[in-house]
This record gives C-alpha cells, sequence and structure tokens, in this order.
C-alpha cells in the first residue's frame, strides 16, 4: 500500500527523446509535424451541450536549460474536458471538439513536441487538435503536447498560453496558462516509520514538513494532503477539508503561501488518526501539492467538510534532507509512509461489483479493491484475479493507447482465461469489456491473493461478478 500515493502522484508523463532542436542560430523553435491540410472534426453531436474544463494547467514552469542529454522536460501539458446536458441528466455527447493553442509563449524559450500526431497539428506556434466528442457525464483527458527548455530560456521569463476550444453543439470555452521560465521544486519530509504493537482506536500523530529545493517560489499557495488507510482521521483543524464528517479518510490542508525557493516549514500541530478497531494494519500518507493545479479526481471539493478547531499553522524547519519526487519538477511531492501493525492477523476480502450495459456495448468498468491489507506484495503492488461472466470478453487497453494515470486490466499472463487487474491505484483500476451476448444468469468472481499464513480465512478471498442487461 506504500505506493498508493506514489501512483498518483505521476502528473509527469514519460515521453520519448524529441526529434526537434535548435536551429544554428541557437535559437528555439517547434518540432511541427509534417505540413498537411487541417480538417475539422466531423460534428456528431446529439443535442446541445455543455463543454467544460474539467482541469487544466495554471501555470506551467519551464526548468533550466541543460546541454546535456538529461536535459529536463517540463510537466506535459494536460487537460480534462468534461461534458453534461445543460440542465443535468439526459444522454448524448458534446462533438466536433477542437482546442486551438496559441504557443508563441515558447518562442525562444524552449522545443515544442506534439504527443498526438494523428490527432494535432502544429504549425509554427499554432497547434489545432481534434477531438471526436465526449459523452455527457464523462471525462476526456488530452495531453498535446510537451516541451524542452531550450539555450534561449532565460530564468524569470513569463509568458501567456492560450487555449480555445469550441464545439459543434456546446459554447466556446477558453483559459490561460501563466509561463514561467523557472522551477520550484517540491521536497517532503520522509517518515519511513513502521509502528508495531498499535492498540485497535490508538491515536497515531503525525507532523508533515514540506520544502522547495527549486529555482523560484510558489506564490499561489500550497496544499497537504493526508491519507489514512487502516485508520480514520480527525476532523480537528479550520484551514483542513475532510472526505466526511465523521470516519474520515482524506484531508486537505491549505496554506496560503508563499512557498519561496529554499524555505522549509512543517506543521504547528499533528494530523491525528486514530486506528480502526479491524484493522490489522495500515498507513497515514502526506503529499504536497501547489495548490492551483491540483488535479481534479485528487483534490477535495470546495463543499467538503472544514475542521472545527483551529487553523492549522507552520514553522520554519531546516529542510535539507527533504526529498524530492524523482523527476516531476514542480506538481507535488509524496513522503514514505508512516506504516502501522496492530497484533490483529490480516483478513483480505474481495469485493464483487456488477458489470451493466446493453448487449453489443463497448463499457469501462471500475474493479474494486479487497477490503483488509495483506493482497499488496511487501513493495505495494497487487494484482486481482477475474473471472467473466460468459457472453463477456475483456476489450484489451495497453498503457500507450490511453491518456490516463488509472491502469486498465489486461488478459492475465498465466493464459488461463482470467483478467489481471493490477492496483492500487487512487483513481482505481479499469476493466473495459464488450457484452458480446446475453447469457440470463451468468457471473464470474474476482480472487485476491493472500498469504494464508497471515490471513488464515481465505474462504472471502473471492466475491462474485454479475451482469445486468441495459434495455
Amino acid at each position: 500500500m506504500g505506493c498508493v500515493l506514489a501512483l498518483a502522484a505521476t502528473v509527469v508523463w514519460a515521453v520519448s527523446r524529441p526529434e526537434g532542436g535548435a536551429d544554428r542560430t541557437g535559437r528555439a523553435h517547434a518540432s511541427a509535424s509534417p505540413a498537411r491540410k487541417w480538417t475539422p472534426t466531423p460534428a456528431t453531436p446529439s443535442g446541445k451541450g455543455v463543454l467544460t474544463l474539467r482541469s487544466a494547467p495554471h501555470v506551467l514552469y519551464l526548468p533550466r536549460y541543460n546541454p546535456h542529454d538529461t536535459a529536463p522536460y517540463a510537466p506535459v501539458y494536460t487537460v480534462r474536458l468534461g461534458a453534461a446536458a445543460p440542465y443535468g441528466g439526459g444522454q448524448g455527447a458534446v462533438g466536433g471538439i477542437e482546442m486551438d493553442l496559441d504557443l508563441s509563449a515558447f518562442e525562444g524559450k524552449a522545443e515544442i513536441h506534439p504527443r498526438l500526431p494523428g490527432d494535432c497539428a502544429l504549425t509554427g506556434f499554432r497547434m489545432k487538435c481534434r477531438v471526436e466528442k465526449v459523452q455527457f457525464g464523462r471525462v476526456t483527458e488530452v495531453s498535446p503536447f510537451y516541451v524542452r527548455p531550450a539555450p534561449g530560456a532565460v530564468l524569470g521569463r513569463t509568458g501567456t498560453i492560450r487555449l480555445t476550444v469550441r464545439a459543434a453543439n456546446a459554447p466556446t470555452v477558453r483559459h490561460t496558462t501563466r509561463l514561467v521560465v523557472d522551477s520550484p521544486q517540491l521536497t517532503l519530509r520522509p517518515s519511513g516509520k513502521r509502528l508495531t504493537g498499535v492498540n485497535p482506536g490508538e491515536a497515531i500523530r503525525l507532523t508533515p514538513a514540506f520544502g522547495n529545493k527549486g529555482d523560484t517560489g510558489i506564490d499561489g499557495g500550497v496544499s497537504v494532503v493526508v491519507e489514512a488507510h487502516g485508520a480514520t482521521l480527525t476532523p480537528r483543524y479550520s484551514n483542513c477539508r475532510y472526505d466526511k464528517p465523521t470516519g474520515a479518510t482524506k484531508a486537505q490542508c491549505d496554506f496560503p503561501g508563499p512557498l519561496p525557493a529554499g524555505a522549509a516549514y512543517e506543521t504547528d500541530g499533528p494530523v491525528t488518526a486514530v486506528v480502526g478497531e479491524d484493522a490489522r494494519d495500515g498507513l497515514i500518507q502526506d503529499s504536497v501539492w501547489r495548490t492551483a493545479d491540483m488535479p481534479d479526481f485528487w483534490a477535495l471539493s470546495g463543499s467538503a467538510p472544514h475542521g472545527t478547531g483551529a487553523t492549522l499553522g507552520l514553522r520554519p524547519v531546516d529542510g535539507g534532507d527533504f526529498l524530492r519526487n524523482g523527476d516531476e519538477y514542480s506538481e507535488v511531492a509524496s513522503g514514505d509512509a508512516l506504516a502501522f501493525e496492530t497484533s490483529r492477523h490480516d483478513d483480505v476480502a474481495a469485493v464483487g461489483f456488477t458489470i451493466k450495459g446493453r448487449v453489443g456495448a463497448t463499457v469501462d468498468v471500475t474493479v474494486p479493491y479487497p477490503r483488509g491489507d495483506g493482497w499488496t506484495a511487501p513493495g505495494g503492488r497487487g494484482t486481482l484475479h477475474v473471472t467473466l461472466p460468459a457472453g463477456v470478453s475483456l476489450v484489451d487497453v495497453p498503457p500507450e493507447q490511453h491518456e490516463s494515470d488509472i491502469p486498465y486490466c489486461y488478459p492475465s499472463p498465466e493464459k488461463d482465461g482470467t483478467v489481471a487487474c493490477p492496483g492500487p491505484a487512487p483513481p482505481g483500476t479499469v476493466m473495459r469489456v464488450h457484452i458480446d451476448r446475453r447469457a440470463d444468469g451468468a457471473r464470474g468472481s474476482v480472487r485476491a491473493d493472500s498469504d494464508p499464513s497471515r490471513d488464515p480465512d481465505q474462504r472471502n478471498n473471492t466475491a462474485p461478478v454479475t451482469i445486468t442487461y441495459l434495455p
């Protein structure tokens, strides 16, 4: 479970080495795809809709130029488009979507590399991308380009990236992103502790601490997120939001900033978690994000309940030994979890689920993770094994064919006809299936393996998978 947050924090996509570069004068240029005539996306709408930007970068930091092969990349520019019916409910889609990006802010500062050459065309510093459609109630993630700093990138320079999204049956949406040539580097104090002999109902305290080892400060504020597994958080602080008023397992504490380069702070009070009465083991894990660009699927809603006590404050500390997340320059830092064990045994319990859809339809189904700990390996990875009901087949979705941090299930390497579903990942694991034919009463199963010596009761390690046919 210790890698749960690390999986969520994969905001920077792995990219291939760029083919573009600077010209003989050293001036950065756009790495354009082959010249071709731009063909608008055919409109396939079904009634009026509303198109929204569920998330888009507010600030894009461009790290300092490095002439070596290890020269850094900036975080990938990623937007998440959502669609809905004008008054809620209803079926349909927003279609004929075109993204128009003014990237002139990169001129002389960075090389632009398209990531979706089949759907995006780059001419000079203007990029146009087409998105076939977004179904009402769904979200589509698009990462049209990434950039690499060029020799002309002068620290401190700024610019504006302008995005316009048009659709055949929805109002136009616009967004601006501030480009900053500099990069903060969020860090977090490591924990790495493991408490043993913890009693159920006992309070565990974690004092988060974070810093900035980058080139520039963060003006838009930072947010500390604390997650508890096998325990619940006490809703104590007024500047912290909790996912539930009672029994919360996630808290987001916002600090307005600034966070200057070289500064480090710890909270002036602990975050308290109460160990569950039935917990065998668990963990408390913290992370720090730039508030303005927290992913919408990770941030808590503004309407989430606040704590009822005093404000959680900050005090300066020495952040010399704080750690950063690999090559993720500014987005997030996540620490080693504070893990605990109780005297109880593991009791892994698989959670069944239902596939819903029409015959002939392809649907995505979230595969629920088991209750209890012990189904993951020591490194924090685990795999569920699904046997599909009769009449349902798996649609394999290789990683390179989707723009998401969400892992998809795949055919089991054991070649036993089952489906392997990796996890755990905070957004969940998704299985894409096709409903080939109707088979009333068909049932499958989901299995979570565990060590029998730590989980003596293996009877609940398997749960049913059923299907409901929609008209």
